[in-house]
């Protein structure tokens, strides 16, 4: 669990990230009711944040991986809600985060979940509100409708409820143990086209609603895995060099890989990863330790991510 030091005003918090394999949107007029029913998996690598609360003359200050950036859209709301206008205090937050935004790897509300959970703890606030406020931030800027009720609540999940925390619901499924998630980073894609745009709501609703019932009959991985891949396949994934690096998987053994937007995924068991890395990228490789791994393709010009599946959300 990550912790605060209320004396000091520190606070740090840890979010998984996520893979949707297929959703529905679900607006509502109360935001904290809007949101997404669907399938997914939390990764146990997201998005670590560490908030130190600072003078008020000091200046607000958001680091990214060593790199001192403007808040995202999400993560600026995230402050507005949490501190207001004329906080007495002015924060310092650094990130570290395992997987590049606007993917499909839900960065956008783990960055945010975190960040509120952060400063929650740094503000010794009680009860909890973080979640509900990270949600209402990726409703409000449009970058995600189901992450943070999926990585407030970790693992691999099934949404049957759209909403925040406390007001949607999730449930978390069981998965076998010893297997990994494979993934590349191949074309960034704006979430909001996703979610707002016609041409994508309408396919999403209606392939989200016949995947979700092929799913709810038989709730594994395995099922997941083909239910996402016909999903995308319909849908319509936004490139050509998604489509080409979803063969790539297969090619290299990897059972019904698919696509949510611009990642590539899929499952492989421990003792299948080597092979299967060594296939796709033609190269040795040897797994040492736990993952994750970050591995360079030369072969297809893609990053090849091993990922654990979390066993916890958001703390």
């Amino acid at each position: 669990m990550q912790g605060a030091d209320k004396s000091e005003g520190i606070g740090r918090s840890h979010s998984p990230s996520h893979i949707t394999g297929f959703f529905t949107i679900r607006l509502s007029p109360d935001p904290l009711r809007s949101g997404s029913t669907g399938a997914g998996i939390c990764l146990k690598d997201g998005v670590k944040t560490t908030v130190r609360l600072m003078p008020p003359e000091e200046p607000q200050s958001f680091v990214s991986c060593g790199a001192e950036l403007p808040l995202p859209p999400t993560c600026r709301s995230v402050v507005e809600r949490m501190l207001g206008a004329r906080a007495p205090f002015s924060f310092r937050a650094e990130q570290s985060v395992s997987f590049p935004p606007n993917y499909g790897y839900g960065i956008s509300g783990a960055s945010a979940l975190s960040l509120a959970m952060a400063l929650e703890k740094a503000l010794g606030s009680s009860p909890s509100k973080a979640a509900e406020i990270a949600h209402l931030a990726e409703i409000e800027n449009l970058t995600g409708l189901g992450d943070v009720i999926a990585e407030h609540a970790g693992g691999f999940e099934l949404r049957t409820k759209p909403g925040a925390p406390g007001f949607g619901e999730v449930r978390r499924l069981d998965h076998p143990r010893g297997v990994f998630v494979i993934s590349s980073p191949v074309l960034s894609f704006p979430t909001s086209r996703m979610i707002s745009e016609e041409g994508y709501v309408r396919p999403i609703n209606s392939f989200g609603e016949e995947a979700i019932a092929a799913f709810t009959e038989s709730p594994t991985l395995d099922n997941f895995m083909l239910q996402s891949r016909r999903f995308w396949e319909r849908v319509g994934v936004p490139d050509g060099s998604v489509r080409a690096a979803v063969r790539v998987f297969e090619k290299g053994g990897v059972k019904n890989p698919s696509a949510k937007k611009g990642v590539v995924f899929g499952i492989v068991s421990e003792s299948e990863v080597e092979g299967v890395v060594r296939s796709i990228t033609g190269a040795p490789f040897r797994m040492e330790g736990r993952p994750p791994f970050n591995i360079k393709d030369n072969s297809h010009g893609l990053r090849i991510m091993i990922s654990e599946i979390s066993e916890e959300g958001a703390c």
